[in-house]
């Protein structure tokens, strides 16, 4: 499904063929790893015996990895690294790193500049205009579509000796927010400067259909609970402006549903720029409003059954899919912020949600759902073994009668003694399951 070439100067090697020839080259393994604001990687391992072996260079050979069945490029960049190994049987191979095409922003560096009342759109161009001052035809970007804009469209910053990468990651994608992308038109490559990247899909990624396993990680480390505001400070004086005269007395904000969840969490934020008390209370209350919210973080394996027409969309970086897992209360449309794509296994995609945040009341209202669902679940199978067992009974006291009053029937006897054993199986099999909810239950009432 994938084919990888490589390119020296005007030399193109395929060193991954899709052919059904037993002669055609092979890599031994390989593996995509793609992300957001991050450059993508692409590790393999050839053989001494792929036509390719010798002709990995460092930094200058280039790569491509082609998806065959829907024609799109899932990796284009140069390799990084090959090392050398023998193994203990004395097999020669190499493990080659490769970096993507954003790699080529590591090749130059920014220089001194001070820029006054500068769009995002322009600052951009001065990075990418000295990059491109700098590298080779081939490591060059045109600028594309840029959607960022600060409050006033009108920056001020400074630029140093930094890498070219680093500088936008600094003072653009840091400060403004916003994703990169690389994108061919006619030809050339744009760098494209994005609010956000990707689209909303239908295409679900649910329970027993295609979600393979799930990892949820609520993280409320961040949380405060009481906020001491600070506001500037006094005329001659270590002493910054508090809140107490506006707040009845009081220094504090308390966050009571925070205090109720976790206890009481101290903290202060300062505000230099802030003289007026009652700005310093509003802030104080934004601050922690906007603070106090849980970060939800998902790790994803799941069957890409596009590659198999059995659904319509693959998973794509940067969109966001439906999961669905009423075992653990997760029913939202969630975005995949990294994915891992094995070239020999390309159904099976590990993916990386980005962080999620939920109100208070809300985690709190989510463990209980989670409990009752698992409850409901563990209710329905209960009710199911009691079922099976009071259908096992009949078909024993079947049996019973069969034997009792016709001897001749042993046949019938024995398909109906079969019966017994499957649905006594089936009801082993649920208690088991009811076993693990109870067991998931006390990991929900404990929090763990």
């Amino acid at each position: 499904m994938y084919q990888v070439t490589i390119k020296n100067e005007n030399e193109e090697v395929i060193i991954n063929s899709i052919s059904t020839d037993i002669e055609s080259p092979r890599l031994i393994s390989g593996s995509i790893n793609h992300g957001i604001n991050t450059i993508d990687n692409f590790t393999f391992k050839i053989a001494t015996n792929n036509i390719g072996y010798n002709k990995l260079n460092a930094l200058t050979t280039l790569v491509e990895v082609l998806n065959i069945k829907n024609n799109n490029l899932e990796f284009k960049g140069r390799v990084l690294l090959p090392v050398e190994s023998m193994d203990s049987n004395g097999i020669f191979l190499k493990n080659v790193t490769c970096e993507s095409e954003l790699g080529y922003l590591m090749d130059s560096s920014t220089v001194y500049g001070d820029y006054h009342n500068i769009s995002v759109r322009d600052f951009l161009k001065v990075i990418i205009d000295n990059h491109n001052s700098q590298v080779d035809e081939e490591k060059k970007f045109e600028i594309g579509n840029v959607t960022v804009v600060d409050n006033n469209d009108s920056l001020y910053r400074y630029l140093g000796y930094v890498k070219t990468f680093e500088a936008i990651k600094d003072k653009l994608i840091d400060r403004l927010g916003g994703e990169l992308q690389i994108r061919y038109e006619n030809g050339i490559r744009y760098l494209d400067y994005l609010e956000s990247i990707g689209e909303v899909k239908s295409t679900e990624i649910r329970l027993a259909k295609n979600l393979q396993s799930i990892e949820l990680e609520k993280d409320p480390t961040s949380i405060i609970s009481r906020l001491l505001p600070l506001g500037n400070k006094l005329e001659d004086s270590e002493e910054r402006l508090t809140i107490e005269s506006v707040n009845n007395g009081n220094k504090y904000i308390d966050d009571i549903e925070a205090i109720e969840e976790f206890g009481v969490i101290v903290d202060s934020v300062t505000w230099d720029d802030v003289t007026q008390v009652s700005n310093l209370l509003k802030k104080g209350q934004e601050y922690l409003k906007e603070n106090n919210r849980i970060k939800k973080k998902y790790k994803v394996t799941a069957l890409d059954l596009s590659t198999i027409g059995l659904d319509f969309d693959s998973f794509e970086v940067g969109n966001s899919y439906p999961v669905i897992n009423p075992l653990m209360n997760i029913n939202e449309n969630l975005r995949i912020i990294e994915k891992t794509i094995d070239i020999y296994n390309p159904q099976s995609s590990t993916l990386g949600i980005g962080d999620k945040l939920e109100d208070i009341k809300d985690y709190q209202l989510n463990n209980i759902a989670t409990a009752k669902e698992v409850k409901t679940v563990k209710e329905t199978v209960q009710t199911t073994v009691s079922a099976l067992n009071s259908v096992s009974v009949e078909l024993n006291n079947t049996v019973e009668i069969l034997n009792n009053t016709n001897e001749n029937m042993g046949n019938l006897n024995e398909v109906v003694k079969a019966n017994v054993d499957a649905t006594n199986a089936i009801a082993n099999t649920l208690i088991s399951i009811n076993n693990k909810l109870d067991k998931l239950t006390r990991r929900i009432n404990m929090e763990v």
